[in-house]
């Protein structure tokens, strides 16, 4: 081969490769073909999924809108509810923790700083603009967090949260405890099916309501206060047969039991954590 047809050759090579350098890089995956890489940590959820596996019933109030449930997985798993009422958009959160940590994803250079009431946490604020409430519940081990993007006050902060945490929850619960005081008669006739009745309503309650244990020990205490020394007394007999009735209706034969006390029961057998706990507390520590 001469000289002049190597020159060719060579020249021709080269175009081929410059031409080659220029083509599309290779399509990026689409959402038919994923890239592989970890799962997704978020999934959406259920009030009634977050319930049984957190133990806290996530409820928005009267009035909310675009009501959303999502579980976030990780280190510490965190149950989220999202929802708008009044323009202003609220994400709440819960996880379940042994020390207070701030879990609402809001870091900003805070403008006003306050201690909310309980175990631990906070409300932190730029006025009129992002906010947190949250609270970490030491006896149930619940830390609670509610946020807004906008709008932020105290007051709007604080009547969030205490929907969160089951404030609000505290008239119906000493409703219920005084209904018992006149349903249940220890040694009576009939005692024993309207004890049972009465833990199948509370059972109910404690899981809509997602109260804490503390707040059922802190309405026991406050009624007993109440009452003369004799009431007390028989207070506690009716507490001890409530809280027995309990432990048979989620005993092997309990569905016969709810049939018999005539109490249709929404959410039997009440598995959720929570649950269990509000009836210890109502026993006390002592």
């Amino acid at each position: 081969m001469n000289k002049k047809m190597m020159l060719c050759l060579t020249l021709v090579l080269a175009l081929a490769l410059l031409a080659g350098c220029g083509s599309a890089p290779a399509a990026a995956p689409t959402a038919e073909e994923p890239a592989v890489g970890l799962p997704n940590p978020v999934k959406s959820s259920s009030a009634e999924e977050i319930a049984q596996r957190f133990g806290v019933e996530m409820k928005a109030p009267d009035g909310a809108e675009e009501v959303s449930w999502v579980i976030i997985e990780g280190e510490m798993p965190l149950a989220q509810m999202g929802y708008s009422l009044d323009g202003i958009v609220y994400n709440c959160r819960v996880a379940k923790a042994e020390a207070y940590t701030d879990i609402s994803g809001m870091y900003y250079e805070w403008q006003e700083v306050g201690a909310e009431e309980g175990d631990g946490g906070s409300i932190r604020l730029i006025p009129g603009g992002p906010g947190v409430a949250d609270r970490f519940d030491a006896p149930s081990g619940m830390l609670y967090s509610v946020s807004v993007g906008n709008g932020a006050g105290p007051e709007l902060l604080e009547k969030a949260a205490r929907t969160l945490w089951g404030e609000s929850s505290d008239e119906e619960l000493a409703a219920l405890l005084d209904e018992l005081r006149g349903r249940v008669f220890p040694g009576t006739a009939g005692s024993s099916l309207s004890a049972a009745a009465c833990a199948a309503e509370m059972a109910d309650f404690f899981f809509e309501s997602g109260v804490s244990p503390d707040a059922v020990d802190r309405s026991v205490r406050e009624m007993q206060a109440s009452l003369p020394q004799e009431d007390a007394q028989l207070f506690e007999m009716q507490l001890d047969a409530v809280v027995g009735a309990f432990s048979n209706l989620t005993a092997e034969n309990g569905k016969g039991l709810l049939d018999d006390c005539g109490y249709a029961a929404a959410h039997f057998p009440w598995d959720a954590e929570n649950v269990r706990n509000c009836f210890v507390a109502m026993l006390g520590s002592d």
